[in-house]
């Protein structure tokens, strides 16, 4: 099997295949606005996996793992509740949601994913 590799940048590749498996991380677009709540990025986070799916043929139905980090544990409650509408039409995918310290003090989640790949 050959390893896909799409939008390759200097130090890595924004999307991923393997054996039918898609692998990539996501995070709302910058620059992050300090003021703002966990709720903007997280929904700007949801439309780009839905976006990146659609570079693997695939859609959120296809989502296999999501590992969730949060920069803060305060926004958990506010992140589920946005998780579970958008989640809601689809089996949700198996998860699991630590709390770290993210590569920008603004940034409050980012995503790894893995989902099947149609193509």
């Amino acid at each position: 099997m050959e390893i896909q590799r799409k939008h390759v940048a200097k130090r890595y590749s924004r999307l991923t295949i393997y054996n039918g498996t898609a692998y990539f991380a996501m995070t709302p677009l910058s620059p992050y606005d300090a003021t703002d709540s966990i709720v903007p990025q997280a929904k700007q986070i949801f439309e780009r996996v839905e976006e990146r799916l659609k570079d693997c043929g695939s859609t959120k139905h296809d989502l296999l793992f999501v590992t969730v980090i949060l920069s803060d544990k305060r926004y958990l409650s506010a992140f589920n509740e946005l998780w579970d509408a958008w989640v809601s039409e689809v089996s949700p995918p198996s998860r699991a949601c630590f709390f770290a310290e993210l590569t920008h003090p603004d940034l409050k989640v980012e995503l790894i994913i893995q989902a099947r790949a149609q193509i």
